[in-house]
């Protein structure tokens, strides 16, 4: 078994696609679950807290740094059972999907270019264009501190709209997922390449951004007094873009030092060069305020904000 190779003073920025946070005391990546295992048996001897990360797409970390240690997954894997396929939660959700393609295998095909692992997908039910993750998963493999490696089914993993029962229990780690596709004679890289161009138009190559940074909000969870106040044509597919919320109350072209909202999108929180997690949280923080003294809805963070001790 490969030795766990801890790396201190680690920046966070460069762990995240929005380039933003301070240092990891500590930091590893674990390519099996016996390294796992000992990453977090190293950190809970010491008293220090973990986390775990996939690609950061999705994450924020605090300017001072995360007092603890950072566990990369690296787990990979890809088995192919008839309508079915295993896969590592370690594994690129882009790649995964080209091989579903390949193989003819429908279901996640609108999914393609949103960056992150398996892992990460599942954690926050990630979805596109009518389909989400939770709509293939059989059984997701998960490892605790407390209780080793378990089996979740679908209804176990508690999935709604980007939410699982992961993003509750940060203890859990994903290990791998079974996924049931539909077979399928459609030409479903062309269909990716097509929403691949749909999504560059909203985050170019390079772009220094976590994602979305809010949840959209779901129709069935406002009160008919909160909806009266929404124009009707917002609303799509029963959901309220939370970035239209934020372009009525002036959020495109925002910033606050080198954190910006995108002119093109108000939903978007850029880093334009050197922006500091205090600015882009301020920012947010600012607009969802706005929203909520128009429009009497809560905005909702769609991406993980790591807090300091401090902050909780």
């Amino acid at each position: 078994m490969a030795e766990l190779n801890l790396i201190p003073r680690v920046s966070l920025a460069e762990l995240t696609t929005i380039r933003v946070g301070g240092a990891a005391d500590w930091f590893t990546r674990v390519y099996a679950v016996e390294q796992l295992a000992r990453a977090v048996a190293w950190a809970t001897d010491r008293h220090l807290p973990f986390l775990f990360l996939g690609e950061g797409s999705n994450v924020l970390f605090p300017d001072s740094g995360f007092r603890g240690l950072v566990i990369k997954n690296r787990l990979v894997g890809f088995e192919h059972y008839a309508d079915e396929v295993q896969v590592a939660g370690g594994e690129n959700l882009g790649e995964v999907i080209q091989r579903l393609s390949r193989l003819h295998l429908a279901g996640l095909e609108c999914m393609y270019g949103i960056p992150g692992t398996i892992a990460g997908a599942i954690v926050g039910n990630a979805g596109a264009y009518g389909q989400e993750i939770r709509d293939c998963i059989v059984e997701v493999s998960a490892w605790s501190p407390a209780g080793g490696v378990q089996a979740f089914d679908r209804e176990a993993m508690q999935f709604s709209y980007r939410h699982s029962l992961l993003k509750d229990r940060r203890d859990l780690f994903v290990l791998s997922c079974r996924l049931r596709l539909r077979p399928s004679q459609e030409n479903l890289a062309a269909r990716s390449d097509e929403i691949l161009r749909k999504r560059l138009a909203k985050y170019p190559i390079g772009l220094r951004c976590p994602g979305s940074f809010f949840k959209n909000i779901l129709v069935s969870q406002l009160s008919p007094e909160v909806l009266a106040g929404i124009p009707t044509d917002f609303i799509q597919y029963g959901k309220i873009p939370a970035g239209r919320l934020l372009e009525e109350v002036g959020a495109k072209g925002a910033s606050r030092g080198d954190a910006l909202i995108a002119e093109y999108h108000g939903n978007l929180l850029i880093n334009r060069r050197l922006a500091s997690s205090r600015d882009v949280l301020a920012l947010a923080s600012e607009y969802a305020q706005r929203v909520w003294d128009r429009f009497q809805v809560l905005l909702e963070p769609e991406i993980l904000v790591v807090e300091t001790e401090a902050d909780k």
